[in-house]
């Protein structure tokens, strides 16, 4: 099953303007429309928030699918919505006594820390991985050549800059053997303090000196600190990683942000799939449309290069995207 898109064109599907004041009479549909017009939100997150199952929350938010007032998309098993409001004065009014509803019961200020539980099921597993043995060099072979080499398009279009890479998500570290002759330094960055300890006992049995760990998230202020110092990667490298992101996209964005002029962002991620299995291995995302990374790249005020299936007897299938940092104006 792949992912719906968005359709961004609102179009009010109401017969008249009294039916559309009949729709947006209803508190609890105001408060819907509030909540999703501050982020998506899956049905689920949306009956944690406003107390209610999760029938009642698809009961409530059909009416206001129907009128176009909202969109849903799928994403496995799981239903997202996202309100699109256009310019309709009556909607706008209507979204500001919803924004209010919402901040009187408290369920707009817990929307963060709802969407930021969507990646405690990743931690979780990943922790668990670690957990499972101590860090040992008696497994450290690194990947076989032929595995490796299904990696290497994604750096035909990185060269010349090869000063500093940066790793995000590097869990046991599989590709720092292919990053670490290329560049004359490696940040591994994981937020999982025991795939980073079975990391460094892997770079140590490989001997890969140039290797420098670091235990955080891709958007956490000291990384950025540390790497605009070095001013900025030539290389980030985000390999199965955005689909453990709760926002994707802002994960994305952070990334960017590390990359110096000239330098490339490549992502690796799965096609849409319906693989709902995955979530047990932590993934809250089953894959992205191509051109919804595109946008991202865009967004991040990156020049998309290419993107492009990736030759993997992985499975779902994984695709390819490269981002590149404009070159700064010389004066």
């Amino acid at each position: 099953m792949r992912m719906m898109e968005y359709s961004w064109r609102v179009s009010l599907q109401v017969s008249s303007r009294a039916d559309l004041f009949r729709l947006l009479g209803d508190e609890d549909r105001l408060r819907l429309l509030a909540l999703c017009r501050e982020d998506e939100l899956t049905v689920g997150e949306l009956a944690v928030l406003l107390g209610e199952s999760q029938p009642q929350i698809t009961k409530k938010s059909q009416p206001l699918r129907e009128a176009g007032l909202l969109s849903a998309r799928r994403d496995g098993t799981r239903t997202l919505l996202r309100a699109h409001l256009g310019e309709d004065p009556i909607v706008i009014a209507a979204l500001t006594e919803g924004r209010a509803l919402a901040v009187r019961d408290g369920s707009l200020a817990r929307v963060a820390s709802v969407i930021a539980q969507r990646e405690e099921a990743s931690r979780r597993y990943f922790d668990s991985l670690g957990a499972e043995r101590e860090p040992s060099t008696a497994d450290a072979a690194p990947a076989p050549a032929s595995e490796l080499a299904m990696w290497l398009p994604l750096l035909a279009p990185l060269l010349p800059g090869r000063a500093l890479a940066v790793d995000v998500g590097t869990g046991e570290g599989t590709l720092l053997p292919l990053l670490s002759p290329l560049y004359e330094r490696v940040v591994a960055v994981d937020r999982s303090a025991a795939s980073l300890a079975r990391c460094g006992a892997r770079i140590a049995a490989w001997g890969l000196p140039n290797i420098r760990l670091r235990e955080g998230d891709v958007d956490d202020s000291g990384l950025a600190e540390d790497i605009g110092a070095r001013g900025g990667a030539d290389l980030v490298l985000m390999a199965r990683v955005l689909h453990h992101a709760a926002r994707p996209q802002d994960a994305l964005a952070a990334a960017a942000r590390l990359l110096r002029g000239g330098g490339h962002l490549v992502v690796v991620d799965y096609f849409p799939h319906d693989d709902e299995a995955m979530r047990d291995q932590g993934d809250v995302w089953l894959g992205f449309e191509p051109a919804k990374l595109t946008a991202w790249l865009a967004a991040a005020g990156l020049e998309p290069v290419t993107t492009t299936p990736l030759a993997s007897p992985a499975r779902p299938a994984l695709q390819l995207c490269v981002g590149k940092k404009p070159a700064r104006p010389s004066h």
